[in-house]
């Protein structure tokens, strides 16, 4: 069966993290409603109304899960939380429901108290294997 929209993927490498994300430039260009239902839309997310989701590794897949929360302020999203570890090409999936990569994103790294650039960050997540 050929891999496709990441399921099945072998991944290179893991990246680990426990962030806070934000757009790089306040307000969010993305409301909480459209973060929702692109979520959703992501091939294994689980989503409650408030939010909150999950993505795991599928069967026969090396095992990885993510947890997360949005988080709105008004019309738009406040702030991403999400920790957990997982292939590069499932969290590009996330990102993009959040409107990466056409909207930049600021990391901030939960244990560590830095705020990172996308590219510090993945660097940093990479690292923690």
């Amino acid at each position: 069966m050929p891999p496709t929209a990441g399921i099945g993927i072998i991944p290179s490498f893991m990246l680990y993290f426990h962030v806070i994300i934000q757009a790089a430039s306040q307000p969010w260009n993305v409301t909480f409603d459209v973060a929702f239902a692109a979520l959703g839309g992501v091939s294994g997310v689980f989503i409650e109304p408030d939010g909150s989701f999950f993505l795991a590794s599928r069967p026969g897949e090396p095992a990885w899960q993510v947890e997360g929360n949005l988080y709105d302020q008004g019309p738009s999203l406040a702030y991403v939380e999400m920790k957990g570890c997982c292939p590069e090409e499932r969290l590009d999936e996330l990102l993009r429901s959040v409107g990466w990569p056409e909207e930049a994103l600021t990391f901030q790294m939960v244990r560590e108290g830095t705020q990172l650039s996308e590219a510090e960050f993945r660097q940093a997540a990479v690292s923690k294997t």
